[in-house]
């Protein structure tokens, strides 16, 4: 039975694994659980699993626990820029890494993989998305190409964006998730985020990822192989089976994880995205192509933009020209190559995103 450290014991990657792991689908021992709010329900949870818990408030409290509460694989279902410190803890107190998080990658690239080499240790992704292409590229040396699937949200072919609320925005009409991710996935800066992600993941050029509307999310994601032929991954929308499958990791047989499809009345559509309702989605490949510390202002941007989006200081359709004018300030050349300077780009790219908001 493998041991396990859930990070973001608390949120829906974490409530999710710990079902798992209550329903026998998901055989494991949790050795800690840590969270940034709702200590109520850590305690209870706690006593459940027969396991430590804290809740966050330091990068040394994190860091002592982690250390001292060591396991096979960390689960990093952490939402946000702080995931990142997170998952290199893990890494250096021996885990393995299922990764939901991911600005992990988006924000540590090639640092983090590197780091991940060096101490011996595999990252996972747990983003149905990329789950999916990591489980598919496994038996073909021969992909051309990614296909990332969307939802699209809860306004794809709407044009009246000026007067969404943040309560719009975060009801996804597919997958129950965390309030930014649920707005990010309205704007497609999420797929924007997996785009850059898949290319960190997978070491594949921007020009070799595409995406495509599939409303249903049963087609989480495919690969084009050489010869023209195409091979998907399909399942009902149901993370339990990414973050099953990432923290088992191959280690034992899997069975009964989500319901089996069915056939008989089902039916799959894909559709064009358009890069003019959905700009972000579009900036994502710029910055994949830049690389350096452009991904690293793309999310703090996008970060800053939702939460001033929720606190209602701008306008929904603001998000988009807030990121856009931060990636343009071209002061993301440089590529980092330690923890500290990623955190210094991030910081700097959330003070010039504090000051486009002042000019809106």
């Amino acid at each position: 039975m493998r041991k396990v450290l859930i990070l973001g014991a608390t949120g829906s990657i974490g409530t999710t694994a710990l079902n798992a792991i209550r329903a026998g689908k998901l055989k494991a021992k949790v050795t800690g659980l840590v969270a940034f709010h709702n200590e109520n329900k850590l305690r209870e949870l706690s006593n459940e699993f027969n396991c430590p818990y804290i809740l966050n408030t330091s990068s040394e409290i994190l860091k002592d626990f982690i250390f001292s509460h060591p396991a096979d694989i960390a689960l990093n279902g952490i939402a946000g820029a702080s995931g990142l410190e997170a998952s290199l803890l893990c890494l250096y107190a021996g885990m393995d890494l299922a990764l939901a998080n991911k600005e992990s990658v988006v924000m540590g690239g090639k640092f983090l993989f590197s780091e991940a080499e060096r101490m011996g240790r595999k990252i996972i992704p747990v983003d149905s998305e990329h789950s999916a292409i990591y489980h598919l590229i496994q038996d073909h040396s021969d992909v051309s190409s990614l296909v990332i699937t969307a939802s699209g949200g809860p306004f794809f072919g709407r044009k009246d964006l000026d007067s969404i609320t943040p309560e719009e925005a975060a009801n996804h009409p597919t997958w129950k998730m965390g309030r930014k991710i649920s707005i990010d996935s309205s704007t497609l800066a999420n797929k924007g985020l997996e785009v850059i992600e898949a290319g960190f993941l997978f070491d594949i050029s921007a020009d070799r990822i595409e995406v495509t509307v599939h409303r249903q999310s049963v087609v989480h994601s495919m690969i084009r192989l050489t010869d023209g032929s195409v091979y998907a991954q399909l399942s009902p929308p149901d993370m339990t089976l990414p973050i099953v499958s990432a923290v088992n990791d191959g280690n034992h047989e899997l069975h009964d994880v989500v319901s089996p499809l069915s056939f008989s009345n089902l039916t799959l559509t894909f559709q064009k995205w358009s890069e003019e309702e959905f700009p972000l989605l579009s900036l994502a490949y710029t910055v994949l192509r830049k690389k350096a510390s452009f991904p690293i202002a793309y999310n703090a941007a996008d970060e800053v933009a939702v939460q001033a989006f929720i606190d209602g200081k701008i306008k929904y359709t603001d998000i988009a020209i807030v990121v856009k004018a931060v990636i343009d300030t071209c002061l993301w050349t440089k590529t980092c190559t330690s923890y500290n300077e990623i955190m210094e780009a991030d910081a700097l790219a959330r003070k010039v995103a504090c000051e486009c908001l002042l000019s809106l």
